[in-house]
Order: structure tokens, then C-alpha cells, then sequence
């Protein structure tokens, strides 16, 4: 009778040994599985985000292979125009007085500072300067 005691015991041991190492297995394989759940969602971001960026640089090429977009760097890079047009050239160092940038006009000569935009237009309502009828 202690001979099949001590049988059970082993037995039971080493039953339980083999459920501790199966519930390990699984754990593992759990662990395992949640890590590659995220790589794959990771890497379905990353694809979404290639397939949007895609996306775009295709409807960069249909814009780039349109005639708008090809006269307007002929005009832009070529100084291209078409027959019809005409080209008018601005000097970009003269001022809005027709002045060279380095030199302002009136206000400068008698000393006074460039007023902002508002209160010159507030002088022009209050001064009368247009015709009443």
C-alpha cells in the first residue's frame, strides 16, 4: 500500500509539473501573440499611411503632366508667354513711390514717420481731400 502512495505521489507530481509547463507554454504563446497583434497593426498604420502618401504623389503626377502646370513653369522658369499676352516687368527695388528701396518719399524728407495705413486713411476722410458735392 505505500508503494502505490508513494506512486501517487510521483504521479501526482509530476502531473502537475506537466500542467505548471503547459500553463507556462501557453502564457508564453499568449505573450508571443499579443507582440505580433502589434507588430500587425503597426505595420497596417505604416501601410495606410504609404497607400495616402501614394495617394498623393499620383494626383502630383496627373497635375504635373497637365498643360497648366506645364505653361506655367514656361512662364515661371523659361520667362515664356503666350501670343496673346503681355508681359509687364516690375522692378523689385523701387518702392511703391517709384522710389529706389534705399530712399523713401515725402514723409522722410521733412522729417516725419511713415504713419500706418489706418490713420493715413483716417487724415484723408477728416482733411476733406475728396470733392462734396
Amino acid at each position: 500500500m505505500k508503494s502505490m502512495s508513494l506512486i501517487i505521489r510521483i504521479s501526482a507530481v509530476v502531473f502537475l509539473i506537466g500542467i505548471l509547463f503547459v500553463a507556462f507554454s501557453a502564457w508564453k504563446e499568449m505573450e508571443r501573440s499579443k507582440r505580433i497583434e502589434g507588430e500587425v497593426e503597426k505595420l497596417r498604420s505604416e501601410a495606410n499611411r504609404i497607400r495616402k502618401e501614394n495617394q498623393t504623389l499620383v494626383e502630383k503626377i496627373a497635375y504635373f503632366s497637365t498643360e497648366d502646370f506645364e505653361e506655367r513653369e514656361a512662364k515661371d522658369k523659361l520667362g515664356m508667354k503666350r501670343k496673346d499676352e503681355e508681359v509687364v516687368a516690375i522692378d523689385a527695388g523701387l518702392t511703391a513711390k517709384g522710389l529706389p528701396s534705399g530712399e523713401s518719399g515725402d514723409s522722410s524728407k521733412n522729417g516725419k514717420e511713415d504713419a500706418p495705413n489706418y490713420m493715413l486713411w483716417l487724415k484723408v476722410f477728416t482733411d476733406g481731400a475728396f470733392p462734396r458735392n
